[in-house]
């Protein structure tokens, strides 16, 4: 997606990121605590969206949100509003120009990055951090009544962004340069309620498929309404910039 694109999905994004259910930023935000990588001075929160990781500022000096949409920037201000932040710089950067640019953080953190996609890019990122990355994708997003009929229909596309495929080329890349790398899952379950009506009007258009009618007729047999349960996955990467020194072993 191009810049625009961005913008015109910020509002979008930015109300899916308020009815989340899970607790990654809190999660993530302790996590980091306990392996002695916050508190810090600075941090940079590379492609930091909406604001969903504004909670490791209260654990920072400074904190700076580096994005190349104004449309999300706009949005993590007013989430930085909301949880009574003032120690946060909002940054308008794309990740070439964030790499190109003078400034050094103590900790560099980018969570769900989609520039960041091959593992030479690592090598420039860490170039901006004086001691930690930290870097965090989504690694899983698997339900259990929609996911199984798309598969059996061959609607599924293989997302590398919701799968492990790149974070394992990164952990990989990082231990065959020395470094010691930290890996942490971090996984959730969200529920939702169908109704056998919703389920039709979204697989309209496979109205007259017989296997779909049989799996919607299957699943409503005995119920008006089923609970989808989808169970996501966040996994972590954490390295120190110099390569003699390990994440806090606990």
């Amino acid at each position: 997606m191009n810049e625009k694109e961005w913008d015109d999905f910020a509002e979008e994004y930015y109300e899916i990121q308020q009815e989340s259910q899970t607790t990654i930023a809190e999660d993530v935000r302790e996590y980091l605590k306990s392996e002695k990588v916050l508190p810090a001075e600075i941090v940079a929160d590379v492609a930091g969206g909406s604001g969903r990781f504004l909670s490791l500022a209260k654990e920072v000096n400074h904190y700076d949100l580096i994005d190349f949409s104004s449309g999300m920037l706009a949005n993590a201000k007013k989430e930085a509003e909301k949880i009574d932040l003032s120690n946060v710089s909002f940054i308008k950067r794309s990740l070439e120009e964030f790499i190109q640019s003078s400034e050094t953080y103590e900790v560099v953190f980018t969570a769900a990055n989609p520039a960041l996609t091959h593992p030479n890019q690592l090598e420039k990122l860490m170039k901006k951090s004086s001691k930690w990355c930290v870097i965090m994708r989504v690694v899983e997003s698997i339900d259990d009544v929609f996911y199984p009929i798309e598969k059996q229909l061959g609607m599924i596309e293989e997302d590398p962004n919701t799968t492990p495929f790149i974070m394992d080329q990164f952990e990989s890349y990082l231990i065959d340069k020395g470094f010691k790398v930290k890996k942490k899952d971090f996984t959730y379950f969200a529920q939702e309620s169908i109704t056998e009506e919703w389920m039709k009007m979204y697989y309209e258009e496979y109205a007259k498929d017989p296997v779909m009618t049989r799996y919607i007729r299957k699943l409503f047999s005995e119920k008006q309404e089923i609970i989808s349960t989808t169970r996501l996955t966040y996994r972590l990467l954490l390295w120190s910039k110099d390569k003699k020194r390990s994440p806090h072993i606990s």
